[in-house]
């Protein structure tokens, strides 16, 4: 593994914690039967043994062992991938946590031996996607190692087993020895039925995305994975017409979601990467049912002289900069001219489009200097106007906000030095954004919007160009540093240069002071937690002495303590191919920062980048944990707890479906819903339309559910309920809706009755709106029925 680079961690705050992934043990274990396991006899096959080592790749070796008499050797030089070795169906109990422990020997290896765990039900029925037990084998020689490899069962699981072989990319001579399984706890956080899936291709930082994007009542799950976006329902089954290809290379990113049209129906929203041969990266739009948007996808402008890497599309947000109550499509992209700064070449790379694909009007698409945007953008108000401005840190030094006219807002853009804004470059150290994702919030309530930002530090001047260390920021809307930040809040050291993390802020009223606390994972493989005054809270040191990165918090209370709870996965660097173990899991830490009791949740390597997500999948009424592997595989784990949105203040990455990452503090007000009827006095046999508006004052990120059941006196006339937005039912004369506000304040629903009683009477027709978060309520409408309209006098009013 890569060794730290830069500060020692103080003494008084080091603590290492066992953790999940491919080298953590439990501490208490009841060994589990694996019959010969150690290769004593000659594999005979059947239930009870492996199957015979046969072909001219394996063999039964009596000369090298870890312990005993023999081992199991393959060898691979050239052609196909070797035969496979299976091992017996060995019991095993379900949604119960495991560790799988093998010795391996190496000649000559380049690549890790392929060592997978496949379960399957009592019928033998394959459950769950395969699992790979990485051992950490550097390209040559080695001896006897011992590699052990934690993971949790299915729901259904009644048997496992283990298949050995080389793929076709490893070479070399591999000796298997001595194999032993232990069951551990069972898991707290079992494993939703149908999950995890698996992808169509790897995930980088696209966090599992939960919408009901078809109208049909109910959740789906997207992500993008390889080039596609792919899609499931809540029980796992993929999505018609899914995966939607894009053809690039592949989606790094975050996909983003709203409903962009205003047609009642969510769009999707994702970025690509290109190789430089292959052309410009490009940005796409897809209706929900996978038809494109008109006027997408969209490609954006590439230097081919002087770019120095692919042309990748690094985040897209869906936010209203221009105050037409529409949203725009925001972009940032990788491409530069480093290859010659100092020419000062045109190299746009922050975009903002209207739906239809038009560029906003202004500066767009901008750039400044030679640098390209390798991180994430964020759109909030900063300048009070109501309108969303976009902060971006470019490569270098320099931070960026923009108004929706793509022009600098005043005080921008900033040049950021470890202790004050601008600065001497060849005398003292500064902060770089090579990748950052900035966040924006009003930490302290009085009306004002910060931007939180972590970049490195490098410096002083050009040489050696290597990272020192992490640092945090908060500055004031006009790019001014806040009090008590003057200085930037510093890490403690890098742990390798390769693979930077993204660095993004999370923030939450955590200790319920009624001001916003910041938690940050830094590239010194810790997690910490600011108040607004920078004062120090905790630090959590999540790599148990490997080389790990974590990504970016969620916020939300996950075991229905009352209190919230950070969430957070950790994932190995891309260093080398062989680089793949490493202690990794999804790690839930109280507000205090301890460890909540069940996790680490296990998760295989290489482990998780993008951020977790909370949300309710299908619907139960519970909340369940997403995460996806860098691998692809997408896991959903149930937990106890009510699914609440009011306690979910950082849900999923970038804080948003819209992926804005800007906290705002709006509480839906639903006290101005209502409902009425037209006309208000009918006779038997006539119609009258019942119209329920629910109004919630700001934007919901949940979905909020009315039930309205018909009174006597009145029927209901089939097939008139109708609702501007969402999803409407009728059965029986009890007639429901459910829908998201996420991109309106005000939904109107309508339906007729007929008037079917001949008494003379006041008819009360009551609607029960669950809000979600405020709780329930009831709003009354009043029809007359059978009476008689009163002509009062007209009073003529004169002066004297």
């Amino acid at each position: 593994m890569s060794r730290l680079m830069g500060l020692a961690l103080p003494a008084s705050i080091l603590f290492i914690l066992m953790m999940s992934g491919s080298r953590a043990i439990p501490t208490e274990a009841t060994p589990v039967p694996f019959p010969n396991g150690g290769f004593e006899t000659a594999p005979a096959g059947g239930q009870n043994d492996w199957t015979s080592l046969g072909g001219s790749n394996w063999a039964w070796d009596g000369s090298v062992a870890h312990t005993g008499a023999h081992s199991a050797r393959v060898s691979r030089s050239s052609g196909g991938e070797t035969a496979s070795v299976w091992s017996a169906y060995i019991s095993v109990q379900p949604s119960t946590v495991y560790t799988l422990t093998y010795w391996l020997r190496t000649q000559n290896a380049t690549r890790c031996p392929s060592v997978m765990i496949y379960q399957y039900t009592s019928s033998q029925v394959q459950t769950g996607p395969w699992l790979m037990a990485y051992a950490n084998t550097v390209s040559g020689t080695s001896n006897w190692m011992s590699v052990h490899y934690r993971f949790q069962t299915m729901p259904d699981a009644d048997t496992i087993r283990v298949r050995l072989y080389l793929y076709t990319h490893t070479t070399g001579t591999f000796w298997f020895d001595d194999f032993s399984l232990d069951q551990g706890a069972p898991a707290r956080y079992p494993f939703q039925s149908g999950f995890p899936v698996v992808a169509s291709g790897s995930v980088r930082l696209s966090s599992p995305t939960v919408a009901d994007i078809d109208h049909d009542g109910n959740n789906e799950l997207l992500i993008g994975a390889g080039d596609a976006i792919n899609g499931w329902d809540k029980t796992g089954t993929q999505l018609p017409g899914f995966p939607l290809s894009t053809g690039d290379r592949l989606i790094a990113h975050q996909m983003a979601l709203a409903d962009l049209n205003q047609d009642g129906h969510l769009e999707i929203v994702a970025g690509t990467r290109t190789p430089v041969a292959n052309g410009q990266c490009r940005v796409f739009a897809w209706r929900d049912n996978g038809a494109l948007l008109n006027g997408w996808p969209q490609n954006v402008a590439w230097n081919t002289q002087y770019s120095n890497n692919d042309c990748s599309i690094t985040s897209v947000v869906l936010a209203d900069i221009d105050g037409d109550h529409n949203l725009e499509i925001l972009a940032s992209t990788t491409n530069n001219a480093s290859g010659n700064p100092q020419a000062n070449i045109a190299v746009p790379n922050l975009y903002a489009w209207h739906t239809n694909g038009a560029l906003v009007t202004g500066n767009w698409p901008n750039w400044q200097i030679a640098a390209g945007i390798y991180g994430a953008i964020a759109a909030g108000d900063l300048s009070g106007d109501g309108k969303a401005d976009i902060v971006v840190g470019r490569d270098y030094l320099y931070l960026n906000a923009y108004a929706s006219n793509g022009e600098s807002l005043p005080g921008w853009p900033i040049q950021t030095y470890v202790n004050h804004n601008g600065g001497d470059y060849d005398t003292e150290q500064r902060i770089e954004y090579s990748i950052n994702a900035p966040i924006i919030a009003d930490l302290d309530g009085d009306g004002k919007m910060e931007t939180i930002v972590a970049g490195h530090v490098k410096g002083p001047g050009e040489f050696p160009d290597v990272k020192l260390n992490s640092a945090l920021l908060v500055l004031e809307p006009d790019g001014a540093r806040r009090p008590g930040w003057e200085a930037a809040a510093l890490g403690n050291g890098i742990l390798t240069q390769v693979d930077t993390p993204l660095q993004a802020p999370a923030v939450a009223d955590l200790n319920g002071d009624g001001q916003l606390e910041i938690v940050v994972a830094t590239e010194d493989g810790w997690i910490r937690a600011y108040k607004v005054d920078k004062t120090f809270l905790w630090a959590f040191n999540y790599t148990q002495g490997a080389t790990l990165f974590a990504t970016e918090p969620v916020i939300g209370d996950i075991d229905e303590d009352g209190a919230l709870e950070i969430v957070f996965g950790t994932y190995v660097p891309e260093i080398t191919e062989s680089n793949k173990d490493g202690p990794v899991g999804v790690w839930g830490l109280k507000s205090n920062g301890t460890v909540v009791t069940g996790f680490p949740l296990v998760i295989p390597t290489p482990g998780v980048r993008a951020a977790p997500t909370l949300a309710d999948l299908d619907g139960d009424g519970k909340l369940e944990i997403l995460a996806a592997t860098r691998s692809g595989q997408i896991f959903v784990w149930n937990t106890s707890t009510p699914y609440n949105p009011a306690s979910l203040p950082w849900p999923t990455g970038r804080h948003d479906l819209r992926r804005s990452a800007t906290y705002i503090r709006l509480e839906p007000d639903f006290s101005r819903s209502r409902k009425f009827a037209t006309p208000l006095v009918a006779r038997q046999g006539e119609r009258v339309t019942f119209t329920i508006q629910v109004a919630s004052g700001a934007p919901t990120t949940y979905t909020v559910r009315l039930t309205d059941t018909i009174p006597g006196g009145i029927s209901y006339v089939p097939g008139t309920l109708t609702a501007t937005v969402g999803i409407v039912t009728d059965t029986a004369g009890v007639l429901q809706w459910s829908g998201l506000l996420s991109n309106t304040s005000t939904v109107n629903i309508t339906y007729e009755v007929v008037v079917v009683t001949s008494a003379t009477r006041l008819i009360s027709n009551t609607v029960v709106i669950d809000t979600g978060n405020s709780g329930s309520l009831t709003q009354t409408g009043y029809l007359y029925a059978n009476g008689f309209p009163i002509y009062l006098p007209l009073i003529e009013l004169r002066r004297s």
